[in-house]
């Protein structure tokens, strides 16, 4: 039952960066855990499962290495000592790490439907370089989509600390500022905006390790940063769900989530035989005017459509809904002039057409999930009132309407 149920939820990640682990979600105060204050966001839980992936990462090595094995093994010949020989680790780079994300992904995310990464510091970098690969197709096992990344204080830029431990640090290296991975890395993310998931960027103030101008990938306003007045460490455990810091992740995840149900609602079928809207205003105005029946049930569809995705549109995606409203009528108003001269199935084809090659242009807007078929079925939302003003026929009338309703 459970895995029936995780289909249509999404799989939240959470990456922690240099020198983390499991502790860098969890307040040192409180001892709340961030992955658990968000799962317990009742605004988001039925839709969500949290989870942390966590990888081995020292400043400096010490014990965890060959040497220190032998250590132990040398002093565990002495009679009655016994230690436990410590497992044998080292800092990776962010490719390996990436990789290592990416198995643990194939596993851990089969029976979700998507994938959302929350992350600090150098995680940042993990999540990013793993959604280049997963954009490029690198992942065959993983055919979910990733349809938001939260970067908390990750240097996208570089951070000047990591010049200092460069010598002696893997990741350290790579995180300095110019460093030729991290800006190819960082590039090829810009470069690449218009297929990313949904991405929001939050810097802390009080950094002393990220600047403000790394805590963004670029100072365009497209990849614009909101700001929260902690430091380096504190911006990832936050004291309880009354913290900004949670709040900000969980706004940041409800708006994400949404995103991604109004895209899953594009994707209905519209069925004829359950939705055949022939006693709908629209249609009947349609009939009247002898419109050609194939542009009659494109018209249904785009209607459907637009029905479907405003019943759940949040109130301010409603108003850009208004203004898009505005530009499609206006654009109604100018082609149907044509009425008289040329016939109504070809004044109605060419609004649609005339709709359709605006879709990314004048008609484009800021709700992503909207395309042109909801945009058609727009017009057809207005025509669907009983006045004439989206009408296809200076012979039909409101009487004439009025009839065929009853």
């Amino acid at each position: 039952m459970r895995e029936a149920n995780q289909m249509s939820k999404t799989l939240v990640v959470m990456i922690h960066g240099l020198t983390g682990g499991e502790g860098t979600w969890v307040n040192d105060e409180s001892g709340a855990s961030f992955s658990e204050l968000l799962q317990a966001d009742s605004k988001i839980s039925d839709q969500i499962d949290v989870i942390e992936f966590d990888y081995f990462t020292k400043i400096i090595n010490l014990t965890q290495n060959v040497l220190g094995r032998s250590f132990v093994g040398l002093i565990n010949k002495f009679p009655g000592l016994n230690f436990n020989k410590p497992k044998i680790r080292k800092n990776s780079s962010i490719n390996s790490l990436t990789n290592s994300l990416a198995t643990f992904l194939e596993v851990e995310s089969a029976n979700y439907d998507s994938i959302i990464f929350v992350c600090h510091s150098m995680g940042g970098l993990i999540g990013k370089n793993f959604i280049l690969n997963h954009i490029a197709e690198e992942y065959e096992d993983i055919q979910i989509p990733v349809i938001g990344y939260i970067s908390l204080a990750t240097p996208h830029r570089g951070a000047f600390p990591a010049v200092i431990l460069g010598p002696i640090n893997v990741n350290a290296k790579e995180l300095q500022p110019l460093n030729e991975d991290m800006t190819t890395l960082n590039d090829l993310w810009v470069d690449s905006f218009d297929d990313l998931p949904k991405s929001y960027y939050v810097e802390a103030q009080h950094d002393e390790c990220v600047g403000k101008l790394s805590a963004t990938p670029n100072t365009v306003k497209r990849f614009k940063s909101k700001t929260l007045q902690v430091s380096h460490s504190e911006i990832c455990k936050p004291l309880d769900s009354n913290d900004l810091t949670c709040k900000v992740v969980s706004k940041y995840l409800e708006e994400i989530l949404h995103t991604h149900r109004q895209k899953k609602l594009t994707q209905v079928e519209y069925e004829s035989d359950v939705h055949s809207y022939d006693k709908e205003i629209f249609v009947i105005k349609m009939v009247l005017a002898s419109i050609e029946e194939r542009l009659i049930e494109d018209a249904k569809e785009s209607f459907f459509h637009a029905e479907l995705i405003m019943k759940s549109a949040k109130k301010n995606e409603l108003e850009v809904f208004k203004e898009l409203r505005s530009k499609i009528i206006s654009l109604y108003r100018t082609y149907s002039s044509c009425k008289g001269v040329k016939s109504n199935s070809e004044v109605v084809k060419e609004i649609h057409s005339k709709i359709v090659e605006l879709d990314k242009s004048s008609l484009d807007c800021l709700v992503e999930y909207l395309n042109f078929l909801h945009k058609k079925g727009i017009l057809h939302q207005e025509s669907n009132r009983l006045n004439l003003d989206v009408n296809w026929c200076d012979s039909v009338t409101i009487d004439s309407i009025e009839n065929e309703v009853r």
